[in-house]
C-alpha cells in the first residue's frame, strides 16, 4: 500500500511539474497522439514532453459526436468525421492548471476538429487509359 501511494504521489508530482512547465505556452500547438477515447471526449499524450491532457467533446467542432467503445472512436453524426485511439493530432493548449497537473486542449486542423474526413464510396466505373 505504501508503494502505490508513493507511486501516485511521483505522478501527481510530475504531472504538476509538467503543468507548470507549460502554464507558459498557452495557446501554443503542439504534435500528439490520442491515447484514449470517452463519450466526454479524447485523451492525448504530446510527443514533445509526453504531457497528457483532454481535449473535451465541445471543443471539437458543431457536430454530434457517438461514442463507439468497441473502435474506441468518436464519429460525428453529420460529417462523419472520425478520432481513433492512435491517430496523431495537432492540439492546441488551452488551459494549464498547476494545481492539479491537468493540461485542457482544443484541436486544430481539418476544419473544427482534427480527425480523419470519412471514406469516400469506391469508384466502381471504368478506368481511362
Amino acid at each position: 500500500m505504501t508503494e502505490r501511494r508513493a507511486a501516485a504521489a511521483e505522478r501527481s508530482a510530475g504531472d504538476r511539474y509538467v503543468a507548470s512547465f507549460l502554464a507558459e505556452r498557452v495557446g501554443a500547438e503542439f504534435k500528439g497522439r490520442i491515447n484514449g477515447v470517452t463519450r466526454a471526449g479524447l485523451f492525448v499524450t504530446l510527443d514533445e514532453t509526453g504531457a497528457d491532457g483532454f481535449i473535451p467533446m465541445r471543443s471539437l467542432g458543431d457536430d454530434f459526436y457517438i461514442h463507439d467503445e468497441s473502435r474506441h472512436c468518436l464519429r460525428g453524426r453529420r460529417t462523419g468525421r472520425v478520432y481513433t485511439l492512435g491517430d496523431s493530432v495537432t492540439a492546441r493548449l488551452s488551459e494549464a492548471d498547476t494545481v492539479t497537473g491537468s493540461l485542457q486542449f482544443t484541436l486544430v486542423g481539418n476544419g473544427p476538429g482534427g480527425g480523419k474526413a470519412p471514406k469516400s464510396a469506391p469508384h466502381h466505373g471504368r478506368r481511362r487509359r
